[in-house]
């Protein structure tokens, strides 16, 4: 018996030996009938539909998009590697990615990096990307050089998403964490805080870069208003290095040396509230707090103090560009974009009390 072959000649695989001339025998049509309502862009009237609908569930048939992009030379598939979605600034940003690909007729191809920071994963998870023939990459994830970025994808589309990056090659938007960190200053100099202790990763090793921009600007602009700054290091986001933050704050807050502590994310917020109420110290009577990202379900039930990160708009601007990218004809200059968020006044934030 001859060898079955599927629509693109090669041999059928083990898992789906159905072609697609299988399913348009069963369904009475043509192979180019099949295809059309495969590919989504040219209308079948209902009735075909339904026979050729009718006729995949019966034989079971999945289409070779690799084998299908590589014949045509083109792809309308975005490639997206992402962090944990587990984060909730990750898990929302997937979702809109998802619902922008939609809107613009493309499909969304995900490889997601574990928890951590390895390089090495992300650089395999570009690789898996790009062997199928993706015709753009959405990249959202921290750790990945951006030299290196650029050699992955330098025949390929790509947008950087959330991170800030200058590199002359990369499209980028990114959350512009100097405007976001201005916005949680203004409000806690505004409630007449002046002795105040940020906790963010001193060093900026790739994996926290994001944080150590944030802690950056903090101090930063804190100084500029005149403030007195403590600065506390938080080397990693392991249990220890976290709790042994808590613990010095909690420390400076006992001495009455801080009337407000500043945090460069929400988790971290939340987790300084916990050590505060085991410890005994009451937010905001004794310490005012506040946090980063707005993006935590029940935010505003918490009462967080914190900043709200456009991450809708981050996706929505990022599938924008993609989608012109693999459209056009490689002319359109690099492209360097931010977004700022909005403040979100929450109960750990209040006036300081006279001493």
């Amino acid at each position: 018996m001859a060898e079955k072959k599927n629509d693109d000649g090669r041999p059928a695989s083990a898992w789906s030996k159905v072609t697609m001339s299988d399913v348009a025998r069963e369904a009475n049509v043509s192979t180019a009938t099949v295809s059309r309502f495969l590919d989504g862009m040219v209308p079948v009237l209902e009735p075909t539909r339904a026979k050729v609908m009718d006729a995949i569930k019966k034989t079971g048939y999945i289409r070779n998009e690799a084998a299908t992009r590589l014949a045509r030379g083109t792809s309308d598939t975005v490639g997206l590697l992402i962090r944990d979605p587990n984060n909730p600034y990750y898990g929302i940003l997937h979702s809109e990615l998802q619902l922008g690909a939609a809107e613009h007729k493309l499909h969304l191809l995900t490889v997601a990096s574990p928890p951590g920071f390895n390089p090495q994963t992300e650089s395999f998870g570009l690789r898996r990307l790009l062997e199928q023939r993706v015709g753009g990459i959405l990249v959202a994830t921290g750790t990945i050089a951006p030299d290196e970025l650029s050699a992955f994808v330098r025949d390929v589309p790509t947008v950087v998403l959330g991170r800030p990056e200058e590199h002359p090659t990369l499209n980028t938007v990114s959350l512009d964490e100097e405007a976001n960190a201005k916005l949680i200053v203004d409000a806690v100099l505004a409630c007449g805080h002046r002795d105040i202790v940020v906790t963010f990763p001193q060093t900026n090793h790739s994996g926290l870069l994001i944080e150590h921009l944030r802690g950056t600007w903090l101090t930063r602009h804190l100084r500029d208003g005149g403030a007195n700054v403590i600065t506390v290091d938080t080397p990693s986001l392991s249990p220890a290095d976290l709790e042994a933050t808590h613990r010095q704050v909690v420390g400076l807050v006992r001495e009455r040396r801080v009337s407000a502590a500043l945090f460069t994310s929400d988790m971290k917020l939340l987790g300084f509230l916990k050590a505060a109420q085991e410890a005994g110290v009451r937010v905001p009577e004794d310490v005012s707090a506040t946090g980063f990202d707005g993006l935590l379900p029940g935010t505003e039930l918490l009462g967080l103090a914190t900043v709200r990160l456009p991450v809708e708009a981050l996706a929505r601007r990022g599938m924008e560009i993609i989608h012109e990218e693999m459209v056009s004809d490689g002319t359109l200059p690099v492209r360097h974009e931010s977004l700022v968020g909005s403040f979100l006044p929450g109960r750990t934030l209040a006036s300081r009390l006279p001493q």
